[in-house]
């Protein structure tokens, strides 16, 4: 792990550079956190202007609720979101700091669809669509004309859902902007 980390620093590090490209898209990808387990995100951005982009995301977390009895879940979101910049370096926009909210749609799968457990214990959940709202910090820094390093943090509110009403996200990942 150390050397493809070692290796992706040495890749990048030579594109240390300020950020001059257009900024009407870009996408991301970022992995992390997320409660119980681990997610991953992949994000559209449409750049509206410097300060502020549409974004469209795609959520999946595997994880497990570890109560009296360990429950698998699986948690798959489609997220239209509305980002502003609160925060950004003056002279070199090295950095910046954005915070948006949107809502969410998705499926949450409990136990691969089973309402029994291995253990014979049934559950009284069940998979289901779910949806409800997000909002959500996103930290930048610029890595070179194309590239920046992406920081996520997100709670999202599911109105429905029978694993938890609240549910937090932080990650960490790459943005490309496309032109």
């Amino acid at each position: 792990m150390k050397k493809i980390l070692y290796l992706t620093v040495m890749l990048i590090a030579p594109l240390l550079r300020s950020q001059e490209g257009n900024y009407s898209s870009s996408i991301g990808i970022s992995g992390g956190y997320a409660e119980d387990g681990f997610g991953i995100m992949g994000t559209y951005n449409y750049h509206l202007n410097r300060d502020r982009y549409a974004q469209l995301s795609i959520f999946a977390a595997i994880a497990e609720d570890r109560g009296t009895y360990t429950i698998p879940y699986n948690i798959f979101t489609v997220q239209p979101g509305y980002f502003l910049k609160i925060l950004e370096q003056r002279t070199f926009k090295r950095y910046a700091l954005h915070f948006g909210a949107g809502g969410i749609i998705g499926y949450e799968v409990i136990n691969k669809g089973n309402s029994v457990l291995e253990t014979g214990a049934v559950i009284d959940a069940r998979s289901q669509f779910i949806y409800g709202a997000f909002v959500g910090l996103e930290g930048e820094l610029t890595l070179g004309n194309d590239f920046s390093l992406l920081v996520k943090a997100n709670e999202y509110y599911h109105a429905n859902s029978d694993v938890g009403h609240f549910y937090p996200y932080a990650g960490i990942g790459l943005r490309y902007f496309l032109f």
